[in-house]
């Protein structure tokens, strides 16, 4: 059998051919409309005084983790002498996000409400107005804050605690804020 027949190198170079054509119709198309989310983990400071029942007058701070367009999260005290601290408290909510809007629910710690309780938090990214595409790259976190409302029920009576309507938040993105070492028992 002759490998260098015209027949074999014809065929070899149709398979190689079409396999680098595939590969460049692929690439284009991914380049054109396949996007990365956004970065949006880290730590989100709220200081709101319209916070609902056991929310009311704590400073909140909502650590987000993110896997693609996949969250998890989770709500802790700001400790007030030390604000760059906070209680180290695993992840209790879960959501995605989704052309710059984020869904998260899931249970509250009991850390923060004694009485069991459910919270969904639905909002918008915000980058800063000073951002150029180098910081943006640049930076491990381009969002500055994140808009948006909340809903607080009490499980064990299963009411709304807020109301009918949602209570309007703010989180300013705090990169300092570091998780405050906790002894379990």
């Amino acid at each position: 059998m002759n490998i260098f027949s015209a027949k074999s190198i014809g065929l070899y170079s149709i398979a190689i051919g079409s396999a680098i054509g595939f590969f460049h119709f692929i690439s284009s198309y991914g380049e054109a409309n396949i996007k990365a989310p956004i970065p949006v983990g880290g730590n989100y400071l709220i200081i709101d005084q319209n916070l609902p029942g056991c929310l009311q007058g704590k400073p909140l701070l909502l650590r987000l983790q993110q896997s693609g367009i996949y969250l998890n999260a989770n709500l802790s005290i700001v400790d007030r002498s030390d604000t760059t601290t906070t209680r180290d408290i695993r992840p209790t909510l879960s959501g995605q996000l989704r052309d710059r809007q984020l869904n998260l629910s899931g249970l509250l710690p009991t850390q923060i409400c004694p009485q069991p309780s459910q919270i969904r938090i639905a909002g918008s990214l915000v980058q800063p107005l000073s951002s150029s595409i180098t910081t943006v790259k640049s930076t491990a976190n381009s969002i500055a804050a994140i808009q948006g409302q909340l809903w607080l029920t009490n499980r064990s009576v299963s009411e709304t605690l807020a109301g009918a309507n949602p209570v309007a938040f703010t989180g300013t993105f705090q990169p300092s804020i570091k998780p405050k070492s906790t002894q379990s028992h």
